[in-house]
């Protein structure tokens, strides 16, 4: 009995060797060309894409669109990008995008991962940039969609747990057995240890899976390659040309300067000339030049790989660029590949210490709080003008003599005026003199209207100036044939004479 029972054992055991052995996680595998192999789209993020394909000269013509939703073209959805590193990617070999740095896993290219990956739910694209022309031309390529629920989208990413759940989740690509699609993707753990490990959950197990991809290769030796240092004057040697993804972008801005810092700030690593890129994309600055200086111009190129993220502010500093600003006047200026001018500074006079020559809404101002790496805040010192006392100028005078005062007012204010104002012109100097025969015309006219007006009391006056002169006549010769007559004859004679005239005048 124990035979027939140990032989069942037996064939029930070996039968289930196949699933074991089968039940194992399956091989990264990715498409054709720069692809993605592997994502981490909760925690601390990372997207690791492979070269499935011909040898990429320049992976900065590569950008990453992220969207944070599920369908790009739906309402409310918005974006974000990131240009890839400019680096050569050989077959085979990867690039590492990571948000929290660690180890590079293999890859032969690593940088950091700018756009965000939203966890509810998102959409991330890579696009491939090429000339054609003048014409600059996006081509759409590998794509994943990922939710927190139930996804639409053939083959990509559904319910996605949060990072409080699964802190480790991750996803790597692997092909389909059945298709369509070609491809799908494998939830994955990192390993607790080695965080280049990827481990599959099969049953209530982690089994490993793949191991960071590309680790059996050496990173890739560079390309060669011939630097030239152009001369921009020299026609035969400029080169026209902007880095391919500036094409169609508007130019940076020159956007505020610090040519004096304040102590402890020195000249030598604290000064600065800041760029704004306006672009919704990064702005690549390779081969561009920045100049300073009114009469002796200083230049610097900026190396490649220089980079303005969109919508920022940039600030060089002198320790990186070499570069020193003038206390005593300057300007700045920004020149494209080929020496042509794209923007400069209003060229500034004497720079106090701590103040920058920043620009804002189109005018250059001196303002008390720099910000660099920052938009402009035009924070000016209060100028008050000292009040000054003394004598009332003319111009004061005419205004106040031209305000609407009552007429009493304005005869006040005048004669103040005239009083303390020793520049005033006296009324003699101003007055136009009349001629004299002019003044002798008008004297006359008034003497012959007052004769003719008073003819009549004239008339009588002169006929009792006659009578008068005859009884005086009268009188005289009475008191010569009387003789003295004595004092009071002459008395009598005299009170006589004056009360007949005054009766005669005063008609009394």
């Amino acid at each position: 009995m124990k035979k027939y029972v140990m032989v069942i054992f037996l064939v029930l055991w070996g039968s289930s060797i196949p699933k074991i052995l089968a039940a194992s996680p399956p091989s990264l595998a990715t498409p054709n060309g720069l692809s993605l192999a592997e994502i981490k789209i909760t925690g601390s993020e990372f997207v690791m894409l492979q070269n499935n394909g011909a040898a990429i000269a320049d992976l900065s013509r590569y950008w990453l669109y992220a969207f944070n939703g599920t369908n790009p073209l739906a309402a409310g959805v918005s974006s974000s990008t990131q240009q890839l590193p400019a680096a050569a990617l050989a077959p085979g070999q990867t690039i590492l995008l990571s948000a929290g740095g660690g180890a590079t896993c293999g890859a032969a290219v690593t940088a950091r991962l700018s756009v965000s990956l939203t966890d509810s739910g998102g959409f991330l694209e890579v696009v491939q940039t090429s000339l054609s022309g003048n014409t600059l031309v996006q081509t759409a390529g590998d794509s994943v969609s990922w939710s927190s629920g139930a996804n639409a989208a053939a083959g990509m990413i559904a319910n996605v747990p949060s990072n409080t759940a699964d802190p480790a989740g991750a996803y790597y690509r692997y092909q389909n057995s059945a298709p369509p699609p070609a491809f799908l993707w494998q939830q994955a753990d990192t390993d607790a240890v080695n965080s280049c490990q990827l481990n599959v959950k099969i049953g209530s197990a982690l089994v490993p899976g793949p191991t960071g991809i590309g680790a059996q290769l050496l990173p890739g030796a560079p390309p060669p390659a011939t630097i030239v240092q152009d001369d921009p004057t020299d026609p035969a040697s400029a080169t026209s040309g902007l880095p391919l993804t500036d094409i169609g972008l508007a130019a940076p801005i020159i956007n505020e300067l610090m040519p004096n810092p304040a102590a402890p700030q020195t000249d030598d690593e604290d000064e600065f000339v800041e760029i704004y890129n306006s672009n919704d994309v990064a702005f690549d600055l390779s081969g561009f030049k920045l100049q300073t200086g009114t009469t002796t111009l200083h230049n610097y190129t900026f190396p490649a790989g220089t980079s303005l993220a969109p919508k920022s502010f940039t600030a060089f500093f002198s320790i990186d660029t070499n570069m020193n600003l003038s206390n005593s006047g300057g300007q700045a200026r920004l020149l494209d590949p080929a020496g042509n001018l794209i923007s400069q500074s209003d060229t500034y006079a004497t720079a106090d210490d701590g103040q920058s020559w920043a620009l804002a809404n189109g005018t250059w101002y001196w303002t008390t709080t720099p910000t660099a790496g920052g938009a402009n805040v035009i924070h000016q010192p209060l100028t008050v003008k000292a009040l000054t006392t003394g004598t009332t100028t003319n111009s004061a005078a005419k205004k106040s003599a031209a305000a609407p005062k009552s007429a009493s007012t304005a005869k006040v204010k005048a004669a103040s005026t005239t009083a303390n104002n020793s520049n005033s012109p006296s009324p003699a100097k101003n007055a136009s003199p009349l001629h004299p025969l002019v003044l002798a015309a008008v004297g006359a006219g008034a003497v012959a209207y007052a004769a003719y007006e008073y003819r009549n009391d004239l008339r009588n006056r002169f006929y009792q100036l006659r009578r008068y002169r005859a009884a005086r006549a009268a009188a005289g010769a009475a008191a010569a044939g009387a003789g003295d007559g004595g004092a009071e004859g002459r008395f009598r004679w005299w009170q006589d004479n004056l009360r007949s005239r005054f009766s005669s005048w005063f008609g009394k």
